[in-house]
């Protein structure tokens, strides 16, 4: 992770751009008026989507559950090649 004032950043923008979507890295912006954070496009909307899953009770719920199930060797539901069949 890179740390860089905004000033260079703006400077370097296609070349950050280039280096954070291909090696899925971020970079630090600073400024005297508070730190912004460059992240890609896909990095924001996995971090989206894991926000949205922990807000929903009944997912949350049955991640929970499904772990807690793994660790005692219990199994519940579907295998997954069954669910996902025309994936495999």
């Amino acid at each position: 992770m890179q740390v860089m004032s905004i000033s260079e950043a703006r400077k370097r923008l296609f070349e950050l751009r280039e280096h954070i979507v291909s090696d899925h890295d971020q970079v630090i912006l600073t400024h005297k008026s508070g730190n912004i954070v460059l992240i890609s496009m896909d990095e924001w909307e996995s971090y989206k989507e894991t926000v949205r899953l922990l807000r929903d009770k009944a997912a949350l719920k049955s991640l929970i559950q499904s772990f807690e199930d793994h660790d005692k060797g219990t199994i519940t539901g579907k295998p997954v090649e069954e669910i996902f069949s025309d994936l495999l």
